[in-house]
């Protein structure tokens, strides 16, 4: 019974190097991903709410969705600060001209 297994995987084996020796069949890389939305768009200078209607789209061999949702959702967040931070009264505070290295 192990010679017959052995034998059929041997034929196997010659049948796929014939294959691909000939060209017949082609063993590359997974083909280019396919979205499920359309491409990415955010405005020039997005704001909080714009993150908030951003939807990405998975593929097969896609991204992990939880850590995208996490970094959205903090980015979200310090666009919504940033929005406060000017939308409130102008006071002088030591911050004045500071540009934050995230903005």
């Amino acid at each position: 019974m192990e010679w017959v297994a052995l034998g059929a995987l041997a034929v196997a084996v010659i049948a796929v190097t014939a294959l691909v020796a000939t060209g017949r069949l082609d063993l590359a890389p997974l083909s280019d991903a396919v979205s499920t939305l359309p491409p990415l768009e955010l405005p020039e200078r997005p704001t909080s709410a714009d993150v908030d209607r951003l939807r990405l789209g998975t593929v097969l061999y896609g991204y992990a969705p939880d850590e995208v949702d996490a970094a959205l959702d903090a980015r979200r967040d310090r666009l919504a600060e940033q929005e406060r931070e000017l939308s409130a009264p102008s006071a002088p505070s030591h911050r004045e001209g500071h540009v934050h290295p995230d903005a």
